[in-house]
């Protein structure tokens, strides 16, 4: 009997369509799968595989193993040169290592490095959709970090247009706008992220930040009882909490007579 899943690929397309992947090609796949689930081992066996001759190939599973395992300082110098070897082979992949190595420079706290990857990655017109609306965030996030607002806004309203369904996107123009003092703006946002992203302590947090800003402290309480329900554990939760304080502070005395 011939093997099924080989019959399902001889349905599925002519040999002609899909080409036998290369033993790079292969060994790139099994090394993301290995930084999904231990990126320390997958350090290892792509520092070794790179030193073997592995490549681009092998620099960009080392980067992104190195990032999924938070070292985002060292993942990006990796992806770069992923990137720049890609580029160099005709890669279309290369935008999308350009893309990783700008979300680790956002980690990393390294706006300016951010910006170029991702102005690289996004001038290649090689990602889908969705993946330049994440490259538009990201841009938004180190746009901001450099003090360049109007700009983030830009790329916030970019990254809304190519994916209506990105949660993330909305709920980063909400915050901009409510700094940028735009409160009509901020308050569509926040209800079309929370329509997206339902039970989100982020999106419940900055729903309070915008209430207060409006002046309703009772919607504001609200939002913020929710984000600790949500995740009680939360950085989000540890800052509603300390709104909540503040907004207690603040209340004047209460004035109804005392009972005797």
């Amino acid at each position: 009997m011939r093997n099924l899943l080989s019959t399902l690929l001889l349905v599925a397309a002519p040999a002609s369509a899909q080409p036998l992947p290369t033993l790079n090609e292969v060994q790139f796949d099994e090394c993301l799968k290995l930084a999904g689930t231990d990126p320390a081992s997958a350090v290892t066996e792509a520092s070794l595989w790179a030193q073997q001759g592995g490549g681009y190939l092998a620099r960009a599973c080392h980067g992104y193993a190195l990032a999924t395992d938070f070292k985002f300082d060292l993942a990006i110098p990796m992806l770069t040169e992923a990137a720049k070897l890609a580029e160099e082979k005709g890669d279309t992949r290369a935008a999308r290592f350009w893309a990783q190595a700008g979300n680790a420079a956002i980690a990393a706290d390294q706006p300016d490095a951010a910006l170029d990857a991702l102005n690289k990655a996004l001038a290649s017109q090689n990602l889908e959709s969705a993946e330049r609306a994440d490259s538009e965030v990201d841009r938004a996030r180190a746009l901001v970090a450099l003090g360049r607002p109007a700009d983030a806004e830009a790329a916030l309203t970019s990254a809304r247009q190519l994916s209506p369904e990105n949660g993330t996107a909305w709920l980063l123009s909400a915050t901009l706008a409510r700094r940028m003092n735009k409160l009509p703006d901020a308050l569509t946002f926040i209800q079309t992220s929370a329509a997206l992203l339902p039970r989100d302590a982020a999106v419940a947090l900055e729903a309070g930040n915008i209430a207060v800003a409006a002046g309703d402290e009772g919607a504001a309480r609200k939002q913020w009882e929710q984000t600790i329900a949500i995740a009680p554990n939360s950085r989000q939760a540890a800052t509603a909490t300390a709104q909540l304080a503040a907004l207690a502070a603040s209340a004047p005395p209460s004035t109804e007579p005392q009972s005797r």
